[in-house]
C-alpha cells in the first residue's frame, strides 16, 4: 500500500453534511464569545460611569448644623447617567440628594429620589437648586478639611469626589481647581483638593 493511499484511507474528505456541522459549531461558539465578551463591556460600563466630577465644595455651618454639597457633573457619553445616592459614612450619619424650589415666592426643600445627567451635557449642583444634603456630622468638621463623597448611580457604578469645605459666605468660585478624571475607586477633587485614596 502506497503512502497517498494510506493517507487518503486515514484521513477522509468530510461530507458536506459533516461540513456544515462544523461551520455551525464554530458560529456558535464564535456567538457565544461575542455575548460574554458584551456582557463584561455592559457591566465594566455600570462600574466605571462616564462622570466627572467639576468644583465640589460643601458649604460649612457652625454647630454642627446641616450643610449643603455643591458640585458640577460631567457626563461624557451618549447616554443618560441617574445618579441614584450619595453617602460618606466616616464623616456624615446621612447624606441625601436634595432640591431647592420656589414656590409663589417661598424656597421649598426636599429629598430626590434620582439625578439625571442627559448625554454629553453637564448638570450643576448649586445654591437655589440641587444640592447633597450632610446631617449629623461624626466629628468636627471645619472649613479647609477635604471630605470624600461617594456618589452612586444606577447601574452599580460610583465615583469618589473629594468636597473642599468652606465658609457658609464662600462660593464655588473661590480657588477652582482643574478637572480630573474619576471612575470606580478613583478620587475626583474638589476646588483645591488633592486627590487621596481615602475612602468615604
Amino acid at each position: 500500500m502506497s503512502l497517498s493511499s494510506l493517507s487518503h484511507e486515514t484521513s477522509p474528505t468530510p461530507s458536506p453534511r459533516a461540513r456544515r456541522d462544523a461551520r455551525r459549531r464554530l458560529l456558535g461558539a464564535v456567538g457565544t464569545g461575542v455575548v460574554l465578551a458584551c456582557a463584561g463591556l455592559g457591566s465594566a460600563l455600570a462600574a466605571h460611569p462616564p462622570i466627572t466630577v467639576h468644583d465640589a465644595w460643601i458649604r460649612w455651618l457652625p454647630a454642627g448644623l446641616p450643610a449643603a454639597g455643591y458640585m458640577r457633573l460631567e457626563n461624557h457619553s451618549a447616554r443618560p447617567v441617574t445618579l441614584v445616592n450619595a453617602d460618606s459614612p466616616r464623616h456624615y450619619s446621612s447624606v441625601l440628594l436634595h432640591e431647592t424650589l420656589k414656590k409663589s415666592g417661598v424656597a421649598t426643600m426636599g429629598k430626590v429620589d434620582q439625578v439625571v445627567i442627559p448625554p454629553h451635557s453637564e448638570l450643576h449642583f448649586a445654591p437655589g437648586g440641587y444640592h447633597i444634603m450632610l446631617m449629623n456630622p461624626k466629628h468636627t468638621i471645619k472649613p479647609g478639611a477635604s471630605i470624600p463623597i461617594v456618589l452612586r448611580f444606577a447601574g452599580g457604578g460610583h465615583v469618589t469626589a473629594h468636597f473642599i469645605v468652606r465658609k457658609s459666605d464662600a462660593s464655588a468660585d473661590e480657588g477652582e481647581g482643574p478637572a480630573e478624571p474619576a471612575g470606580e475607586g478613583a478620587t475626583s477633587p474638589g476646588a483645591g483638593a488633592a486627590p487621596g485614596g481615602e475612602g468615604a
